[in-house]
This record gives structure tokens, sequence and C-alpha cells, in this order.
């Protein structure tokens, strides 16, 4: 599903005003926000960004919540036990 909604979003012309909010190892509380204008390459299972000149590639099973114009474009289902 994610796949499906940043290829939207980038064929909308609307990736740029997009938050991707993912789960990133050694940020502050494992969580990151990038801008969807920092997107690089959006593939099946990863999409890879740029900032200040370093790619990173992430795993789409990271991405928890993607905002596009404000809004709650996706969300995931966080499973409560």
């Amino acid at each position: 599903m994610v796949f499906q909604i940043l290829n939207k979003l980038k064929w909308n012309g609307r990736l740029g005003e997009c938050i991707v909010t993912m789960i990133h190892r050694g940020a502050p509380g494992d969580v990151k926000e990038i801008s969807g204008g920092d997107i690089t390459a959006i593939k099946k299972s990863y999409f890879s960004y740029q900032i200040n000149g370093r790619e990173t590639s992430i795993p789409l099973h990271r991405v928890t919540e993607i905002k596009a114009g404000g809004e709650t474009a996706w969300k995931r289902n966080i499973r409560k036990e």
C-alpha cells in the first residue's frame, strides 16, 4: 500500500508536499520524518532519499505514516496487545 500511495503522489506532482514518517534506528525515539521532496526513487520494497548529498534507502515496511497537504494519506494500523 505504501508503494501505491507514494507512487500516486509522485505522478500527481504532490510528492514534494508530503511528509513521510518512518522507523529510523538511531534517530530520537527511533522515528524520523522526511519531506517527500527528498525522495529520489520509489521501488516495490523500498524508497531512497537524499539529504545533504547522502543517499539512504528505507524498506517500505518501516514507513508508519504519510501526510499529504496536511492530511493523513496513509497510516500504519498498529495492533495493541
